[in-house]
C-alpha cells in the first residue's frame, strides 16, 4: 500500500508539473498555443467562425483515444517521472558548462576589462546568443540522431507516432531525453559564460519565469503546435527564419522528400544554413509515421531499440 501510495505521489505531482510556468508543458503554454492557432484561423477566414475548425484544434475523440496517444500519456507520465529521480544523475548543469566556458575563454585569451556596452545591449546580445547556440546544438545533435544508425533506432520511437498531440513532444526513449538535457544546459550555459567573459556582469539574458524571454514567446505561441494536426506554415523568406508548426509536421513525414528535412527547434537559420530545409506551403498535410510498427506498450518502446543494437535475431519485448 506504501508504495502504491508512493507512485500514486510521483504521478501526481507530475500532473500538478502544468501549473509551473518555468516548464514548458505549462497549462499557459498549451492555452496560449490554443489562443494563437484560434487567432490564425480567424484571421484566415477573416472573422468567419468555424466550429469545426476549433473542434480540430482542441482534438477529436478519435485523436484523444488513439493507441498512439495513449502510449504518448504513458511516456509523458514516465518521463517526468524519471526527470525528478534519474535524469539529473546524467545531466551536466549549465552553471558548470558557463563557468567552463568562461575558464577556457580565459585561459586562451586572457582576463580583460568587460566591454563597456549598456546593460539593455550586454542583456539583448546575450539573450540572442543563448537561443541561437541552443538551435544549433538542438540541430547538430537532431541531425546526429537521424543520421548515426544506432542513434535512429532510439530516435525512431518519437516518429513512430501516428497521430500527433502535444503529448507528442515526450514521447521519447529516455537516452534521447538526457541527450537533448544535455544539449540545451551545454548551449545556454556555454554561451551564457562566453558573453559574461565579454560583456561582465551586464550578460544577463531577460528573462521571464527565469526562462530567456525569447524561448517563453516561443512556448506561448506555436511551441506545441508542432506536434498537431494545426497547419501552420511559415512561408517564403520567413519560412527560411522561423521553424514553424508545419515545418515539425514535414519532418514527421513518410514522404521519402521530407526525410531528415527541418531538425531545428523554433528556428529554420541552421537548416537553411546546412541544406536541410524544406519550407512548408501555406496550405498543406501530410501522412505522418515512419517504417516502425506501432509499439505494444511503454516496455515495448523502450526496449525495442536496445534490442536491435544486440546480434543475432531481434527478440519481442512484453507488452505494457
Amino acid at each position: 500500500m506504501d508504495a502504491l501510495s508512493y507512485l500514486s505521489g510521483l504521478i501526481g505531482y507530475q500532473l500538478l508539473r502544468v501549473l509551473n510556468p518555468r516548464e514548458g508543458y505549462c497549462l499557459a503554454y498549451l492555452g496560449g498555443a490554443l489562443l494563437f492557432a484560434a487567432a490564425v484561423m480567424m484571421w484566415r477566414r477573416r472573422g468567419r467562425k468555424s466550429v469545426r475548425g476549433l473542434w480540430r484544434l482542441l482534438g477529436s475523440r478519435r485523436l484523444l483515444t488513439h493507441a498512439s496517444t495513449i502510449l504518448d500519456l504513458k511516456l509523458y507520465l514516465l518521463n517526468g517521472v524519471l526527470i525528478l529521480f534519474a535524469y539529473g544523475l546524467f545531466e551536466l548543469s549549465s552553471e558548470a558548462w558557463s563557468s567552463g566556458a568562461r575558464g577556457a575563454l580565459t585561459t586562451l585569451f586572457g582576463a580583460h576589462p568587460p566591454l563597456p556596452a549598456p546593460r539593455w545591449v550586454a542583456g539583448s546580445v546575450t539573450t540572442v546568443v543563448q537561443v541561437l547556440a541552443l538551435e544549433l546544438g538542438y540541430w547538430a545533435l537532431h541531425y546526429a540522431f537521424h543520421k548515426v544508425p544506432a542513434l535512429w533506432t532510439i530516435h525512431r520511437v518519437h516518429h513512430s507516432a501516428e497521430v500527433m498531440t502535444p503529448l507528442t513532444e515526450w514521447r521519447q526513449h529516455p537516452i534521447e531525453f538526457i541527450a537533448f538535457a544535455n544539449v540545451l544546459t551545454l548551449s545556454m550555459g556555454a554561451s551564457y559564460g562566453a558573453m559574461g567573459w565579454l560583456f561582465g556582469s551586464g550578460a544577463e539574458p531577460f528573462t521571464l519565469f527565469q526562462l530567456n524571454i525569447l524561448l517563453v514567446i516561443h512556448l506561448a505561441t506555436f511551441h506545441h503546435l508542432r506536434h498537431s494536426g494545426v497547419w501552420i506554415a511559415a512561408t517564403g523568406w520567413l519560412g527560411r527564419v522561423v521553424h514553424s508548426p508545419a515545418h515539425h509536421q514535414i519532418h514527421h513525414s513518410t514522404d521519402p522528400r521530407h526525410f531528415d528535412r527541418n531538425l531545428g527547434y523554433a528556428l529554420s537559420i541552421w537548416d537553411a544554413a546546412f541544406g536541410t530545409l524544406w519550407v512548408p506551403e501555406r496550405r498543406g498535410r501530410v501522412a505522418l509515421g515512419c517504417d516502425e510498427p506501432a509499439h505494444e506498450g511503454v516496455v515495448d518502446a523502450l526496449a525495442r531499440p536496445l534490442l536491435s543494437w544486440l546480434p543475432g535475431p531481434k527478440r519481442k519485448p512484453a507488452q505494457a
